[in-house]
């Protein structure tokens, strides 16, 4: 009978093989990928709506794509709901993208209680702008596990839709203008390049509308029009914008008329279509001017995603609590407290400034911009931008309060003296060496640029009542950057900051990055004002010069004949998996060290709103497990483990969930020994490592091959962030040895040998697309790689990928219902095998097709890189933490 069972199921796997792509056993849900395959993947934002991610199980995984957020996993659906971050878990930081998190099974358990598992980001306000994430997880039963799945979990999401339109979409409410892709993108036109005196293409663009009542308030994300090429980088030459109103005639950018500045109050843009600013840059060129030559501003990076915070101004009395966001008491008051303890304003309180409800507007962005392709004979110096901020100085992130005169504290006076007009002003400052004040683009990476900056231009953003903001030498007092703040004195912008000076330098400034350098915001206290912000985009040279052919945005991949092992990653050393196994205080990478300036364990621990090791640090955010930040500093590094035995099937469908009970069974030889039942025998110390004190340590097999992957995936991004020679003969080396196909050029580590199988043929084709992921939405689908003939790596400047679909070249390959059957073949002699010898102890799957995610018409050569991994791969235990295989060892064909 057990052999019927056995047969059985292997022809229903056979027939599931057979069928074409299913999907069978844990899945890794992209957060933010969209409803479908031609939706833009957005990834982990605020301004998005995020459904509620469903048919998630244990095992899978969800994995984050970020800039300048963070995740958080949040302790309950009520703190996600009022962004408290009281005992929240701090998964990954800011600059510590892609960050990928394995379901549990306690998570299954939480998820029943909690009505799933919550995620959110806790820099600025951006829970309030509704990053916020609900993954709900269910348990799946034994015989589910090796069955199709036919309920997939998506990550899908809205733009442009308020907070009430997203909890309507949340609780399954279809709201208007759900295709984004239509409502968005498809409205968002631009005229056709035309090529201007200056040499340069000019391209006019209108955005989607975005539709406000009065008094209306809007915080999020859209899709505009991209107004460059897409198949290749090029030279962005001036960049201005404004907001507009009017129905354009169809198709065009006409029919529509500028905004006036005290109608639509512009709080902040985020996104690289054009640089994101406020109120400050409406209509403003020096901004996002032209670069000296040879220094230039490529595309490629920024994507087509905008966020807007805009704020409509009619009909609203109190028009400056309105635009600060201010928060309100329960009777719809603004709050008017003078910036002491609590909240007072931000994001997090911005909703609508009137209950009315008409007339609305429809508004559009309308931006201007211009290009020029790089020459073939004169490379351009790309330009990077680095971000700093001024609130870690009174321990905020991004936005702070500017309190009343009379509120502020004596250290963040510009003068103490009450009869000096400088009394009346918040001077804050912040001084350290450059490469630690200022981050890599949009407050990502700790700095990472060369050891002597050569400064281009120098552009700040600030809010109402900004006097302005600097940069100087902290020891000279020389000034580097000139931000002095303007204001409108006209009908239609009195009051308003209407601009930032622009700092400018045609021959650039040159500095050491260790410079002790002074930041500075100054802002008018005479009344309170909330939720402003100081912050500085600098550009400086990246001393990487791009030819005409690096700045192709793809590379075609080919499989080549010979796998050069000298151009593959080498193991890590034995300090490198010692510092991976060791414990460490998580302080240095968090948000509190990264935004609030709090980086040492002493400081942390020792604060006035720390109680210290064991206790939990107090911060507008919620309260920080003391330990969590500072494990080692606290000696409390983690040694123990969980007991599986009550998340197991033996609990699930046995009814002993006590390990208790489980070890002193009859059926049990105890601890160290092994339970037997009908099902075959399990080992005690594996269902109760913690009771049987039996912990295992962090396997270094797990961490060698973890850094291995991690190494590789710093070498691509490095190397092939232009298309370089050198990334293309990486890209074709590598997807030719992940193959398996290929003659190795020498012996090859173990365990580089186990990931490169895995990984490589899907970093390879990942990294052979450039630049935004956006840009590469219309991208054909990935077939066949065809070996190299010469010809097809190269290409030519502006070429899409043309990838050859290879049908029926070798008649006498194996196609992938001829492996299925095979395989099952073979499973079934095994199967037969173990019956009669009576050997009923659980293994592992190898899940021979998990491939890392490739394509179901690739699985043939998959299958075949499985069978030789298999061959003498770990899951036989013959690889090693160290160790070579030598080429003699290895099989060649299917």
């Amino acid at each position: 009978m057990l052999i019927l069972t056995l047969l059985g199921a292997l022809a229903a796997f056979a027939s599931l093989s057979m069928s074409g792509a299913q999907q069978i056993g844990p899945m890794d849900v992209v957060v933010g990928t969209g409803p479908d395959a031609n939706a833009p993947a957005l990834g982990w934002s605020d301004g998005l709506c995020y459904q509620h991610i469903l048919h998630v199980r244990p095992g899978d995984t969800l994995t984050f794509n970020f800039g300048p957020h963070d995740v958080q996993k949040m302790s309950s659906a009520s703190h996600l709901f009022s962004c408290d971050f009281t005992d929240a878990i701090p998964l990954a930081g800011v600059g510590e993208s892609p960050y990928t998190y394995t379901v549990t099974e306690q998570d299954a358990i939480d998820s029943a209680i909690e009505g799933g598992i919550h995620f959110s980001c806790s820099v600025g306000a951006h829970c309030s702008g509704m990053q916020r994430l609900t993954v709900q997880v269910e348990q799946a039963l034994a015989v589910e596990l090796i069955e199709e799945r036919t309920k997939l979990p998506t990550s899908d999401y809205l733009l442009g839709v308020s907070e009430s339109e997203c909890s309507l979409y949340q609780s399954g409410v279809e709201v208007e203008d759900s295709n984004f892709l239509e409502q968005n993108a498809l409205q968002s036109v631009c005229t056709d390049p035309v090529l201007g005196n200056d040499g340069r293409y000019h391209v006019s663009c209108l955005s989607g509308p975005a539709t406000l009542t009065p008094g209306g308030v809007m915080n999020s994300a859209r899709i505009m029009h991209y107004p460059y090429p897409r198949d290749r980088r090029v030279v962005v030459g001036e960049r201005t914008w404004e907001f507009v109103e009017g129905d354009p005639k169809p198709g065009t950018i006409e029919g529509v008329k500028p905004v006036p500045i005290n109608q639509l109050y512009v709080h902040h843009l985020s996104g690289r279509v054009i640089l994101g600013q406020g109120q400050e840059g409406v209509r403003r060129s020096e901004p996002d001017a032209p670069f000296p030559v040879p220094f230039g501003s490529l595309t490629g990076d920024e994507g087509d995603l905008m966020i807007f915070h805009i704020i409509d101004l009619r009909e609203v009395d109190e028009w400056l609590e309105c635009a600060e966001c201010r928060c309100r008491d329960s009777t719809g008051t603004y709050l008017n407290v003078g910036g002491g303890d609590g909240q007072t304003g931000g994001v997090s309180c911005c909703t609508n400034c009137t209950a009315l409800e008409g007339p609305t507007v429809d508004y559009r962005m309308r931006y201007n911009v211009s290009y020029s392709d790089i020459s073939d004979d004169e490379p351009i110096t790309n330009v990077q931008m680095l971000t700093t901020d001024i609130s870690p100085v009174v321990g905020k992130s991004i936005e702070y309060d500017v309190p009343s005169f009379e509120f502020i504290k004596p250290e963040n006076r510009k003068s103490n003296d009450p009869t000096n007009p400088d009394y009346y002003v918040q001077r804050l400052e912040r001084v350290g060496a450059f490469r630690n004040i200022f981050k890599m683009e949009f407050f990502g990476k700790d700095y990472a640029g060369p050891e002597t900056v050569r400064l281009l231009r120098c552009v700040g953003h600030l809010h109402i009542a900004a006097l302005g903001m600097w940069i100087e030498d902290a020891t000279t007092g020389e000034i580097i950057c000139d931000g002095t703040g303007t204001y409108g004195t006209g009908s239609d912008d009195k009051g308003f900051l209407t601009a930032v000076n622009v700092e400018s330098y045609e021959t650039p400034l040159e500095f050491s990055a260790d410079r002790q350098v002074r930041l500075i915001a100054e802002y008018d206290a005479t009344t309170l004002h909330t939720g402003v912000m100081g912050m500085y985009f600098l550009f400086i040279s990246s001393d990487v010069e791009v030819s005409r052919k690096e700045a192709r945005l793809s590379f075609n991949v080919c499989r080549d004949n010979i796998c050069d092992v000298n151009l593959l990653p080498t193991p890590p050393s034995t300090e490198v998996i010692a510092d991976a196994l060791a414990c460490r205080d998580a302080l240095p990478t968090s948000p509190a060290c990264r935004f609030g300036g709090l980086c040492s364990c002493k400081d942390f621990v020792e604060h006035p709103d720390s109680t210290g090791c064991g206790g939990v640090f107090s911060s507008e955010m919620g309260d920080l497990p003391v330990n969590d930040m500072c494990a080692l500093y606290c000696d409390d590094c983690p040694t123990g483990c969980e007991d599986e035995l009550p998340n197991g099937p033996i609990c699930s469908f046995g009814g002993i969930c006590s390990c208790e009970d489980f070890v002193n069974a009859p059926e049990s030889t105890g601890c160290g020994g092994i339970y037997s039942s009908e099902w075959g025998d399990s080992v005690v110390n594996e269902q109760c490592a913690k009771y049987c004190d039996a912990c295992p340590k962090k396997s270094n097999l797990d961490v060698i091959k973890k850094e291995i992957l991690e190494d590789l995936e710093r070498e691509l991004s490095q190397k092939c962030q232009f298309a370089t020679d050198e990334c293309e003969k990486m890209l074709t080396n590598l997807y030719t040895c992940g193959s398996g196909w290929a003659e190795r050029t020498d012996k090859v580590d173990a365990n580089v040998d186990s990931v490169v199988k895995k990984h490589g043929e899907r970093l390879a084709l990942k990294h052979s697309k450039l630049g935004s992921e956006s840009l590469h939405r219309a991208a054909k689908e990935v077939g066949t790689i065809m070996p190299c003939d010469g010809d097809s790596i190269s290409g030519t400047l502006g070429e899409a990928p043309t990838f050859t679909m290879e049908e029926d070249v070798n008649d006498s390959a194996p196609n992938s219902t001829a492996i299925a059957v095979g395989v099952l073949g073979g499973i079934a002699i095994a199967g037969l095998i173990i019956l009669v010898v009576g050997k009923a102890r659980g293994q592992k799957s190898d899940r021979q097709f998990d491939e890392g995610g490739k394509d179901d018409k690739d699985r043939s050569s998959s299958f075949a890189a499985t069978r030789r991994e298999t061959a003498y791969g770990d899951e036989t235990g013959r690889f090693r933490e160290g160790g070579l295989i030598d080429e003699t060892e290895t099989d060649h064909g299917v």
